[in-house]
């Protein structure tokens, strides 16, 4: 399973489907505490709240009954990172354009993007609250509803597993997006072996334009 990522891109409850069984989850809890990859897209933060292992693994989450007593919230101040406790559970505003700013550029998913990019029509979480533990932000944006830098791309350490947790990608308009590929791609070579090969294209966006995804034959 050394070079397996699994991607949760589904919402499960409250959303839709059934809740795991208990085997399941227990099963699925020792691949990625062994070692295994798993990565975590847009809505799939909104399932199972109850299960404290996969809110561990996620990090911070949101909606499905998340309230402030499901742990802080992560904003970016002054910075660095803070851990909000007063509020919490999941919200959004209105589907638009939004600038993510890269807050670190050391780590391998994250390491040679541009410090500001713009990216595609999407919705912008914020108030994501969880255990928020062995947990790097690697973006954030300025949320149009509470107008504070939230979390838009984490890397998340669980047992032995790697995680990584993109709150970006609400539909095709969103997932079609030069900024949204690539840090998927790179996030789940990340989660699958620990390292990241993948280059930065040259059509990355920037601080002033969006760079649509254009899949080219041999790509």
């Amino acid at each position: 399973m050394g070079q397996e990522a699994l991607l949760n891109l589904c919402e499960a409850p409250p959303c839709n489907g059934d809740e795991w069984p208990e085997a399941t989850k227990k099963t699925f809890e020792d691949y990625v505490r062994g070692g295994g990859g798993f990565v975590c897209v847009h809505a799939a933060d909104n399932s199972f709240p109850a299960w404290p292992e996969y809110n561990k693994m996620i990090g911070v989450g949101g909606w499905g009954g998340r309230s402030e007593k499901s742990g802080p919230m992560l904003r970016w101040r002054k910075g660095t990172i803070e851990r909000d406790t007063k509020g919490g559970g999941g919200t959004h505003g209105k589907y638009f354009s939004f600038l993510v700013e890269t807050r670190n550029q050391i780590h391998p998913i994250t390491q040679g993007l541009p410090e500001r990019w713009l990216h595609a029509p999407d919705e912008l979480y914020a108030t994501l609250c969880g255990p928020a533990e062995n947990v790097t932000v690697l973006a954030t944006a300025r949320s149009d509803v509470t107008h504070e830098h939230e979390p838009m791309l984490m890397a998340i350490v669980y047992g032995k597993g790697r995680v990584f947790h993109t709150t970006l990608g609400h539909d095709v308009v969103s997932m079609k997006d030069v900024g949204f590929v690539t840090t998927l791609d790179r996030g789940t070579e990340w989660a699958a072996t620990g390292q990241v090969t993948q280059k930065v294209p040259e059509n990355f966006p920037t601080a002033e334009k969006l760079s649509p995804w254009e899949p080219h034959v041999g790509q």
